[in-house]
Formats: C-alpha cells, structure tokens, sequence
C-alpha cells in the first residue's frame, strides 16, 4: 500500500483545523509554493497553536531565487517542534551542508531529525548518489516534484516522459534503503485516472505518493491493488510454504508455475 503525504498550505486555516479528520499517515505543511512571501508570518501563526506530531511534515524554502538560505525560517519552525522537513529545489549537497551547519548550532543530536529530498530538477536528480553517500543530513526519503521538474526540461507531463527521472529516483532510493515517494497529481475529478497513476506507482516499487486534496485522499486509500486471483494465489504460496521446514528448499512448483526464493519472499 501507498504510504499518504498529503500537502496542506500553511496559510490555510480552514484546512489546518481540518487535519485531525484526515486518514492520511503524514501531513506536510506547506510554507514553500503554497504560500505567498507576505504570507510567511501568518502561516507561522496559523501553525504555532498546534501540537506538532511525529506524522507532521514542514516543506520550507530553505533557499530564495538568489540561492540564499533561509535560515531564520528554518530556526522559526525547529523552535515550534518541527522534526521533519522536506527540502524542495534539491540540486547539491552544498544545500545539505548549510542545512546541516543550521540544524547542528540548534541541536547536535540531528539523529532526532528526518529529511526529504525533493527532486523537482535535472541537476538535483543527478547529484542525489554523492548526496546521500556522505550522509550529511538524516535522509529518510526522495521524492520527485515532476511539474517543476517538466517545467524545467520543457517536457509535456506525462508519465511516459517522467519514466526515466521516476525510475532514476526509484533505484537511488531502493539503493539506499530509503523512502521512494512518487509525484502530486493535479487529477482531481478524473478518480478513475488518478487510481490507475497511483497503482502504476505501486507496481513499480514506490513507497509514497504526494496528494493534494481529500478525494484524492479517499480515493488512494480505498484502492485495491490486487486481483482476488491474485491474492487466491498468494494465499495457495503461502499455504505450502508453511508445510516446507526452513532452509531445506528454495524452489516449489505450484499449478505449474515455478517459485524461487525472490519469490517467495515477495509474498
């Protein structure tokens, strides 16, 4: 199952007193292209009433258009209990050292801390592995910010076009052990459209998917991603599996089709 990350802009307070009655497992505050600059100071106060939760996510522009880090911003939201970030327009790990410095003059103990990478550039997509390799932040997931990253490339948004940059963040991510998370929809009267992006996403390995409204919400959580064949056909595995004493074979036949261990333990 898809885990859900679903995006509520901080300068909304309708939206913020309606979190509670969302069935999602984490929710990111939008402090980045949700918000207007003026905004900022209004969004802090909208949050700043709340208990901030583990499940509770903070996407922040840690840096201006000029490249400029935002760091009063960043201190705003670690002092109202923030642990865990999204760090949007990735391109290097120079961004992750600044952050890095930042959060180390808050609080040496950066293990209390989680990091996403959001990969929403070419550039970012091709230093994630030097990134992530020095360990310089406690990164726990990537996820792909495909309509900037389209934006960028001069690329139609399709998943036909995204296939390389999807897969590219997918392999990283699965190299590393660390969270995949696949890309926001706009889609939000086409259900039928939007389930078939979401399974596509969970077919190919994606741990997460980013949503931005509750249908879409509703919608994720109410997907089924398998067949009753194939779960009848799981089940008939799994039932001949328990028959097997362990480590004495690595192979079992069932109606004709051949299982090795890879196999196995995918079921």
């Amino acid at each position: 199952m898809l885990t859900s990350y679903f995006f509520i802009p901080a300068n909304n307070k309708k939206f913020i007193k309606k979190r509670d009655s969302l069935n999602c497992d984490y929710i990111v505050f939008d402090f980045e292209d949700a918000i207007l600059e003026k905004e900022y100071l209004n969004s802090i106060n909208n949050i700043s009433d709340i208990e901030i939760l583990e499940a509770y996510y903070a996407r922040l522009s840690f840096f201006d258009d000029k490249n400029n880090f935002n760091a009063n911003k960043f201190e705003d939201l670690l002092k109202m209990g923030f642990k865990n970030f999204l760090i949007p327009k990735f391109s290097n790990e120079q961004q992750l050292e600044i952050i890095a410095n930042k959060l180390n003059k808050f609080d040496r103990n950066k293990n209390k801390y989680s990091f996403i990478l959001l990969i929403e550039h070419p550039r970012g997509l091709f230093e994630l592995i030097s990134s992530i390799k020095h360990n310089i932040l406690p990164i726990n997931g990537i996820g792909f910010g495909s309509h900037d990253y389209c934006n960028i490339m001069g690329m139609k948004h399709t998943l036909e076009n995204l296939s390389f940059a999807r897969h590219f963040i997918l392999n990283i991510a699965k190299a590393y052990s660390l969270k995949a998370i696949d890309i926001v929809s706009t889609e939000l009267s086409n259900m039928s459209s939007f389930e078939k992006e979401c399974i596509n996403g969970f077919n190919l390995g994606f741990d997460g998917k980013f949503l931005i409204h509750p249908k879409q919400l509703d919608t994720l959580n109410n997907i089924q991603y398998y067949s009753k064949e194939e779960i009848d056909e799981a089940e008939k595995i799994y039932e001949k599996i328990l028959g097997i004493k362990e480590n004495k074979i690595s192979i079992i036949s069932i109606d004709g089709k051949v299982y090795e261990k890879p196999h196995i333990q995918h079921i």
